[in-house]
């Protein structure tokens, strides 16, 4: 938008060359929706009125999308979570194995497209072998203990984000706090998981995807999902 934040203009540029990169990997067109990255006058050209910011010289179109997260977990039977919940990691370890992690996920960044789970939302995505600090920009609400202590984004902080996005979920019910020093204390000291009785199969899964140490939580996508099958058998 003219005269936006500047971070969220840094954002976009940030995704619109995740998007060029995605464009020559194959492994990543089956995780991401399909784009079209068209120069500005394009939108003149078709006489779309919108207004945009003038430092930019490429558009990033999208298509519509439906959020995944939508059927209520508790109305659904044990397999049929099984399943929901795979489809949603296999996007996920997709993003992981082409070697990105998305650094911020939220459960409105899965969407279903054409029968498939897919990932949006890449402005602060960023190379798993990315060691260097950078700004604080996740959302609290996903915030893996760590991160609070201005540690490295990795691919345990998405898993780590990924739990929280399955127990709200699972549970029916969002965490809250009011503030960041809120949501640190909660994250780092006082989150505690609490399935409805049909669903503690699911606990010790979610248990060990929101351990608050790193060396108690999962490392890898892959272990996730063997968990999950085997647990849930």
């Amino acid at each position: 938008m003219k005269q936006g934040h500047h971070i969220y203009q840094q954002g976009f540029q940030h995704e619109l060359a995740f998007y060029q990169e995605s464009l020559n990997s194959t492994s990543l067109s089956s995780i991401i929706l399909p784009c079209d990255i068209v120069p500005k006058a394009f939108l003149a050209f078709k006489a779309v009125d919108i207004e945009v910011e003038q430092s930019l010289a490429q558009m990033l179109i999208l298509p519509d999308a439906v959020p995944y997260f939508t059927v209520g977990a508790q109305t659904l039977p044990i397999a049929s979570i099984q399943h929901y919940l795979l489809r949603a990691l296999d996007a996920l370890q997709g993003l992981h194995e082409a070697g990105w992690i998305h650094a911020d996920l939220k459960q409105e960044h899965f969407v279903e497209y054409q029968g498939q789970v897919k990932l949006i939302d890449f402005e602060q995505v960023q190379s798993v072998r990315q060691q260097a600090i950078t700004e604080m920009n996740a959302t609290p609400r996903y915030m893996a203990p760590e991160l609070f202590h201005g540690e490295v984004k990795t691919i345990q902080s998405d898993i780590y984000a990924l739990g929280i996005i399955f127990y709200e979920w699972l549970s029916g019910q969002k965490l809250y706090a009011e503030n960041y020093t809120e949501w640190a204390y909660l994250h780092c000291q006082r989150l505690q998981i609490e399935l409805p009785e049909k669903l503690l199969s699911f606990q010790s899964l979610l248990s060990k995807m929101l351990a608050k140490h790193q060396a108690a939580r999962f490392d890898n996508i892959y272990a996730i999902k063997q968990a999950l099958v085997s647990e849930i058998a």
